[in-house]
């Protein structure tokens, strides 16, 4: 992590808007200054906003609410009130552990994959579509979040937008994640919707520290903070995001009543041992959930103890147990509500023993297969697609004993490049659902009206043996967030390190089918050799992770958040 003392949080906030109420002093969270309250997102301002709501005697869902709608503002191009949403919850008061589906949906009129139009023939693929107004789904974003925050919220639901409204109206400067997003060449210069936003007169992305304003951000935001969500979509919401989405290319199938009938889905966390800690996750239609505590058990049964990322066989290890955990997710996991997924024992220790005690320990596995865990459907084929995202995180511990992780994205930077006049971005989440399926085929990631595509974003809380929350995340990233988040517990559960040092370390994924890939210009290349002799296809190239953990110490909770972004954990000091 890169640190981030008091002095440069007000060099920064002095640049910028800040919330109407006095920010909290807050403290760097880094690996020396534990402290009781501590927020941590992919923004030092959205960070800031959660603390302020903390610090006013608000939940973590207040300050994760607060904390998004900024992120909407200055992180555009990976999360917002256009796309979805994921979020775990542990009340310590009521000790109860919950998880919610903000996912955003196929519409009503859906057909049977992004590429199939509404007379059965295929579409052109590629990038087109997947920009394009049919790749929409439904937003979840804002239905979840007025959901969770009239179970958990504290403070009111108009006072969450101030920080937001803010900073959109006096200005906030253009961070370095983002400008190098735009600064891309298939950024988002050739959009009207970000022309006069982000780039000057001959097409160039603003500076970084560019000091940008969004007013109709700002307006948006003060129709839902004084409307509440429902009433705003029924009234000037879903007749704005339906007429976005019927531009360009493909216009969409989603409808006004689409948006209005969305409902979020409250689901059971589930749940494993790792070593001596219950690591809990999100469910289906989230496939990164079982992924990660598939990975962790297996390795656990292999490793011997020895969990070294710098040692070869144990990478190996941890390969073949993902490439594994892949083919299962493949084959058996979509939207609940659809198909029957075998959650129990795909997640269950027993299974994951016979499926390591599968794993060579010398080759690598040149074709993977899914196991056969009871309740399963043995008639399914596997979906060959692979999920796609940018994606935000947010992780919030208070004082009081409770803890939230959200995962929050629009799907690909900037999503389907499609903006309402509310200054807000459009998701293209329906690129998450299976290629078209051959006839005679059940895929269960194929699409179908109203379902929910399948995500690789699993936010995490991880218990002790006396149930208390000890670490809590998750990851941005698109495919190889479910490698990010099992070699992060990895690092912070068995080998002790400190958030800051397990974000930092060298990435590994096998999220690409029949690859491993190492993150480049870290010491996770090295790995090369020793993996290519063991017959893996081996890759060295970027991995953009979004990690953001918390960590609790005998002193106080210590954090950190991924030093590939701009994001930042902050902590409120003991009174």
């Amino acid at each position: 992590m890169t640190r981030f003392f008091p002095f440069a949080l007000a060099f920064l906030l002095s640049s910028c808007a800040v919330a109407p109420s006095a920010p909290p002093r807050a403290i760097a969270g880094d690996d020396t200054r534990p402290a009781p309250a501590m927020a941590v997102t992919a923004h030092p301002l959205a960070t800031q906003a959660a603390l302020d709501m903390l610090a006013r005697g608000g939940s973590p869902v207040d300050a994760a609410i607060a904390a998004q709608m900024v992120l909407g503002l200055v992180e555009p191009q990976s999360s917002g009130i256009g796309g979805g949403t994921l979020v775990m919850l542990w009340d310590e008061k009521a000790r109860k552990l919950s998880s919610w589906d903000g996912l955003a949906a196929a519409p009503a009129r859906a057909t049977a994959s992004l590429r199939t139009d509404v007379d059965g023939k295929l579409l052109p693929g590629g990038e087109p579509l997947s920009r394009s107004g049919r790749a929409v789904g439904v937003p979840g974003t804002l239905p979840v979040l007025r959901a969770v925050h009239e179970r958990h919220g504290r403070l009111p639901w108009a006072d969450l937008f101030a920080p937001a409204i803010a900073h959109a109206e006096a200005g906030f400067p253009i961070p370095k994640y983002l400008h190098g997003i735009l600064a891309q060449p298939d950024g988002a210069a050739n959009h009207a919707e970000w022309r006069s936003l982000y780039f000057d007169g001959e097409g160039r992305p603003l500076p970084v520290g560019t000091i940008v304003r969004n007013p109709a951000y700002a307006k948006t935001m003060q129709a839902i903070a004084t409307q509440g969500p429902a009433a705003w979509l029924a009234g000037e919401g879903a007749r704005a995001i339906v007429a976005a989405a019927r531009r360009g290319l493909r216009s969409t199938l989603m409808t006004e009543q689409d948006v209005l009938d969305y409902r979020p889905a409250e689901r059971e966390p589930v749940c494993a041992p790792f070593l001596a800690y219950r690591v809990c996750t999100m469910a289906p239609p989230s496939f990164g959930g079982i992924h990660v505590l598939q990975t962790l058990q297996m390795t656990a049964v292999r490793a011997n103890g020895r969990f070294d990322f710098a040692d070869p066989a144990f990478v190996h290890l941890y390969a073949e147990a993902g490439k594994l955990a892949q083919a299962d997710r493949r084959r058996f996991v979509g939207d609940p509500g659809f198909v029957t997924v075998p959650v129990a024992t795909l997640a269950n220790p027993g299974y994951a023993m016979v499926r390591a005690l599968s794993i060579d320990l010398a080759r690598a596995n040149p074709d993977p297969q899914p196991g056969i865990p009871m309740g399963g459907l043995a008639a399914l084929e596997s979906d060959a697609s692979d999920p796609v995202t940018t994606t935000s995180q947010i992780a919030i511990a208070d004082a009081a004993g409770n803890a939230l992780s959200i995962t929050t994205t629009i799907n690909l930077n900037f999503g389907a490049r499609l903006a309402p006049e509310g200054g807000f971005v459009l998701n293209n989440a329906l690129t998450n659902f299976s290629a078209a399926p051959k006839p005679g085929e059940t895929i269960a990631n194929q699409m179908a009206p109203r379902k929910r595509p399948v995500t690789s974003m699993s936010p995490t809380i991880v218990f002790d043996a006396d149930g208390r929350p000890v670490v809590v995340g998750g990851s941005a990233g698109g495919g190889p967030i479910v490698d990010y988040i099992a070699s992060s517990l990895i690092e912070i559960l068995a080998n002790g390190r400190t958030p800051r040092e397990a974000l930092a370390a060298g990435h590994v994924s096998t999220a690409v089918a029949g690859k491993v890939q190492l993150e480049k210009g870290t010491p996770a290349e090295a790995l090369a050799p020793g993996l290519a002799a063991r017959g893996h296809d081996v890759q060295v190239v970027p991995l953009l992770s979004g990690l953001g953990f918390l960590k609790r110490t005998p002193e106080g909770w210590i954090g950190a958040a991924d030093p590939r972004r701009d994001g930042v954990a902050m902590g409120l000091p003991a009174p």
